[in-house]
């Protein structure tokens, strides 16, 4: 009989506290955001009659998750439980990689979505740096991804496009929101300079 008198004890007392000092737990709302980058440059008054295919997009496992991660320390990272993405940050790059490919005009179709069209080009994408840096007073948007594109050739994939990107956008403070902005303004940005070598590069 002892072990229900303390705990009615117990519990009296923890609501006793509670309404004599206000002691309640309150925490911060989950919130989801979604990268949008600006809408990419035209290169050409007629789209290229080319297509691709993205066929694999690899993230770090370290920012793979929805959570928001954070650098505090030249060794120290920090997930943001309370704030991430709205869809896996892989998903929602490809998203904005494709339509930049197509504004630009680099390519006239996505074969992922018009299944009929011949493929012509494939595009693998690594994403290796995508998070804040918190380590001063002056907080920056960092994000760096690979791009390799294969020309299909009598069904022969041949690498004929390799570059890496990486930009370092600053932002007015730490905080989710501000750093997605200079996610968007970062990647605005990386999207035209790849469409413009593209556009160079391709046959």
């Amino acid at each position: 009989m002892k072990t229900p008198i303390r705990f009615i004890l117990l519990t009296g007392l923890v609501f006793f506290l509670s309404q004599c000092f206000g002691v309640s737990k309150t925490f911060p709302e989950k919130r989801f955001y979604l990268i949008e980058t600006g809408d990419a440059k035209p290169l050409f008054s007629v789209p290229k009659p080319r297509t691709f295919v993205v066929r694999k997009v690899f993230i770090s496992q370290r920012f793979e998750g929805k959570e928001f991660v954070y650098r505090k320390e030249n060794a120290v990272y920090e997930s943001d439980y309370y704030n991430g993405f709205f869809i896996p940050p892989a998903h929602n790059f490809k998203d904005e990689f494709v339509r930049s490919l197509l504004k630009s005009g680099n390519f006239e179709w996505d074969a992922n979505i018009n299944t009929r069209v011949a493929v012509t080009h494939f595009i693998e994408l690594n994403l290796t740096q995508m998070y804040g840096d918190f380590r001063t007073k002056e907080p920056k948007a960092v994000i760096e991804f690979e791009m390799v594109v294969y020309e299909d050739k009598d069904s022969v994939s041949t690498p004929v496009f390799r570059k890496t990107y990486k930009q370092i956008q600053a932002i007015e403070k730490k905080e989710p929101e501000a750093l997605v902005l200079g996610w968007n303004l970062g990647l605005t940005n990386t999207f035209n300079e790849l469409n413009l070598d593209l556009s160079q590069k391709l046959k």
